[in-house]
Parts: C-alpha cells; structure tokens; sequence
C-alpha cells in the first residue's frame, strides 16, 4: 500500500477516521484544560505536506496523519507528564491506541 494517496505518512495504513491533527488537538485542548489547563497548551496540531486524496471531516483540509498515529504522539507526551490523565486520554481518544497499548 505504500504510496497510496490516502494512507497515513507515519504507518502506512489507509486513514479510516479522517480527522486533521489540528482539528483533533482542538478537541483534545478542549477537554484536557479541565484538568490541567498548562498541559492543554502543549497540544498543538501539526501537517505534514504529502500527497494525499484524504480531507478532514470536520475543516476540509488535505490531511497525511491519521487519527491513530496523532492520538498515540500526544499519547505518549502525557503519559510523561501525568500517566492518570494519558489514561482517561485513551478511553476518550482512542483510536486503536488501547489495543495497541495492551499488547
């Protein structure tokens, strides 16, 4: 599948859940400030340029990152930080992280 105008630049894999990183970190800001409004600063969106057929469903910009590969980044810089919160963090963002994180 390498190549392929809608997989992920990361992995490799189709992106099946068409969210852009900055829409994701936006969502994911929104709920982190509750709990620790410094940490919720630190997630910031990114974009990689890549050559790609796959639009976010919520903006509708090009997007080369799938959900999972964000989810499990931002993952793993709070787990660092606050290992309580990365877990409430996979049971709301997901995204196949929890299967990935068990095995």
């Amino acid at each position: 599948m390498e190549g392929a105008a809608n997989s992920c630049m990361v992995c490799d894999e189709a992106i099946t859940n068409p969210i852009c990183p900055d829409c994701l970190a936006k969502k994911m800001r929104n709920w982190l400030v509750e709990f620790d409004p410094q940490l919720a600063s630190e997630v910031d969106g990114f974009s990689i340029e890549g050559d790609t057929d796959t639009t976010c469903l919520f903006c509708g910009q090009g997007m080369s990152i799938c959900a999972h590969c964000y989810s499990m980044d931002v993952y793993e810089q709070l787990a660092v930080k606050n290992e309580k919160l990365a877990r409430e963090f996979v049971s709301r963002f997901d995204f196949g992280l929890r299967r990935e994180l068990l095995n």
